[in-house]
């Protein structure tokens, strides 16, 4: 619980920060810290989970487990106008008409509930679990929701690095047009050449103008998660950090500890423990505590009475066993068994899904990570070789087929590097959401 408010205070101040920011500026930098921060502070599957943790949290008392006495106090009044006709053994007789009399009544009363088999200490457990089960719940909307804007944030870095990529590569496809426009005006190289050369520029360039769109995209996808306007402009990070050393046995044991869906899984057979127990506590006899302080006063102007008025403590001890009740406990027993089997059985498969979950997640991440490595040393080729390419086609030893072939392959080298980047950022966000290591 410490962690979790700590985290909380963390993104609350980077949130509060960022509120300012942004509506001072289209252009503001918006870090991923602050994306998370707008997430957590605005989400609304966030926000009623922890709007049900803190119903759960209030419910976790003595009282509503009945623990406590219920204290009540009570009063009656009750007035009567009458015309009186009696008449008595010794021969007297009372006639009166508009005879008034009243009755006033007030008492406080006290009922305590001293032994019920257990079952009040097993229901404030029960409500201690429902509790554990609401920070769960909040700790795994808050786990997918900032998995989510890592992989929309980083959506919008690698589709940066795309453009990066598209925009060195079309610098290259200018050089390309300025060094066959040249060649052609001193004749030696075709006008051919040139022509190819400007219609390849003009496709890089057209492929630049899409792949702005396709940012603008990102943003608004990010924009929509993190529930700012839609039209709302900012500056991203202009890389992906990368998590090289991740490793299986150390996630594995931080998932078994902390991943909210084991845990859940977990609370649940103790909630059905708990079931059984209040089944097995109904079998045991009851004993209430019954006291109340009550004045009762009548008051009369006619007839033998004319006040009766009485006060006083009265009390006293019920005691309840049920011996037979149709089997109905035997049922509830069998039935609550079969429930607890269940959960058992619920967590089981919950493990075995996490486990294969993880084990996957950490294979992809693996590959991803050897993937990118390779294709980053193929890039740092592939750029060599354009401008080795270049340089050739410029002293007139390669033709321009050659060139764009290396052009080509610069681009796709590039951009690839960006694709795996992101592929591995989205493993290891995924590795990380599996350890229950996004949220401390």
């Amino acid at each position: 619980m410490h962690n979790y408010m700590a985290f909380m205070k963390k993104y609350s101040l980077l949130f509060a920060f960022l509120a300012s920011g942004l509506a001072s500026s289209a252009q503001s930098f918006l870090s991923l810290d602050s994306a998370i921060a707008i997430v957590l502070k605005k989400n609304y599957n966030i926000l009623i989970a922890q709007n049900n943790y803190q119903i759960a949290s209030n419910n976790h008392a003595p009282g509503e487990a009945g623990m406590l006495p219920d204290i009540s106090l009570n009063a009656g009044y009750s007035g009567s106008n009458n015309t009186i006709d009696q008449k008595y053994s010794t021969g007297l007789e009372l006639n009166k008409s508009d005879v008034v009399s009243s009755t006033l009544a007030p008492n406080i009363g006290l009922t305590w509930t001293l032994f019920d088999g257990t079952k009040m200490f097993i229901a404030y457990d029960q409500l201690g679990l429902l509790k554990d089960e609401g920070m769960l719940y909040v700790k795994e909307a808050m786990q997918d929701n900032i998995a989510a804007v890592i992989q929309a944030y980083y959506n919008i870095v690698q589709q940066k690095e795309l453009l990066m990529v598209l925009d060195s590569n079309m610098a290259l496809y200018k050089e390309e047009m300025d060094i066959a426009d040249e060649q052609y005006k001193i004749g030696t190289g075709s006008k051919l050449n040139f022509l190819q050369a400007e219609v390849s520029y003009n496709i890089q360039r057209s492929a630049y103008f899409r792949q702005q769109v396709s940012i603008t995209n990102a943003i608004v996808q990010l924009n929509q998660l993190i529930e700012l306007p839609v039209e709302t402009s900012y500056m991203v990070s202009d890389s992906i950090p990368m998590n090289r050393t991740l490793v299986y046995d150390s996630l594995k044991k931080n998932m078994i500890a902390q991943n909210p869906s084991l845990m859940l899984s977990q609370t649940n057979i103790k909630v059905a423990e708990n079931s059984l127990k209040e089944v097995n506590a109904m079998r045991l006899p009851t004993l209430n505590l019954g006291l109340s302080y009550g004045l009762s006063r009548t008051q009369s102007n006619a007839g033998f009475a004319l006040l009766n008025q009485s006060q006083g403590i009265s009390g006293g001890l019920t005691f309840g066993w049920t011996i037979f009740n149709g089997s109905i406990i035997n049922i509830q027993h069998k039935n609550a068994e079969i429930n607890e089997l269940s959960a058992k059985l619920n967590f089981s498969q919950a493990q075995l899904q996490e486990n294969a979950a993880l084990l996957v997640a950490y294979q992809q991440y693996e590959d991803n990570i050897k993937i990118l490595k390779m294709d980053e040393d193929n890039f740092l080729i592939a750029k060599e070789n354009v401008y080795v390419a270049l340089e050739q086609f410029r002293i007139g030893t390669s033709n321009i087929v050659q060139l764009q072939q290396a052009q080509t392959s610069f681009a796709s080298a590039g951009s690839q590097v960006a694709t795996d980047r992101y592929n591995a950022k989205v493993s290891e966000t995924q590795l990380l959401q599996l350890a229950a290591q996004l949220v401390k």
